[in-house]
């Protein structure tokens, strides 16, 4: 890996400035509850060969965040991409979308978080469905972010919005990894990697196992069933760098270390796309 490793990508990793938004999370129980800025993530990233990185919403419908954003971009190189909190369903989401391709000029896509939304079947909502054809229109991607029960309707999306979507799943959907659970997860996952324009993110694993003991062993099921249906042209490293810092003893560079030892069987060219072409290609970077 050493002679690309100046072109290694992380596809998500966040930031925040606890003063500046009103964040729901992380609640101030919580060990990351702390300002999560871009020199304190190049210093968590300093033992690792990675140096670029996509930043990926934490609020939703928050344009300032994403414009926040960009602001420190023009100082951290680092930066390469703005994933945006916008509401696909919003009735002006189009026109908002456009005036915030203007003042971003990083924005690569957006995400929802659907743990923040109240309707129970966002993702089978008709103006959903058209908002991802937007983003399509503008060469703009869609983070989806799932648990196992909202998998199902995730392949009902999948098949209705257009064949040329770009959509990611992150974080695998967040299986059941401290239960060691596969199924039906494997099925729901299966059947979405059917669809051709669908990606899934090797990202926010550590926060699903055990908090306290996890082990790469824990992570290897899920890892191996995403390559075997997504293939390693269709997946992307992400550390979600800060969160995972939420699993003890665990810090930016156990995260990439335990990645590389996951993939380290395949060949070169397959760990490059993982780490690195897939998610360029993916956000048109």
């Amino acid at each position: 890996m050493d002679h690309w490793i100046h072109k290694i990508l992380d596809s998500h990793c966040h930031l925040w400035e606890l003063g500046r938004f009103q964040y729901p999370w992380p609640t101030p129980d919580l060990a990351i509850h702390q300002d999560h800025l871009p020199e304190h993530l190049l210093q968590a990233m300093i033992n690792t060969p990675v140096r670029d990185v996509v930043f990926v919403q934490c609020l939703n419908d928050c344009p300032e965040e994403a414009k926040w954003v960009m602001s420190l971009s023009r100082e951290y190189k680092c930066i390469k991409g703005i994933v945006a909190g916008l509401d696909p369903t919003h009735p002006q989401f189009e026109s908002r979308l456009v005036s915030l391709k203007e003042a971003v000029p990083l924005l690569v896509g957006v995400r929802h978080i659907l743990d923040l939304d109240d309707r129970p079947h966002y993702l089978l909502e008709e103006d959903l469905v058209a908002g991802v054809n937007v983003l399509q229109a503008h060469n703009l991607t869609f983070d989806l972010l799932l648990r196992p029960p909202l998998l199902e309707e995730a392949v009902v999306l999948a098949g209705r919005v257009s064949a040329g979507a770009r959509i990611v799943v992150d974080h695998l959907a967040k299986p059941y990894i401290t239960a060691g659970k596969l199924d039906p997860w494997r099925q729901h996952i299966t059947a979405l990697a059917r669809h051709p324009n669908l990606y899934c993110k090797l990202s926010g694993m550590v926060t699903e196992a055990d908090l306290e003991k996890w082990k790469t062993e824990d992570l290897r099921p899920y890892v191996e069933h995403v390559l075997s249906v997504f293939g390693p042209e269709r997946l992307m490293f992400g550390s979600d760098w800060p969160v995972c810092r939420l699993a003890s003893n665990t810090d930016y560079q156990r995260v990439f270390s335990t990645m590389r030892e996951l993939l380290q069987h395949l060949p070169h060219h397959h760990q490059e796309m993982i780490f690195s072409t897939n998610a360029r290609t993916f956000y048109n970077l």
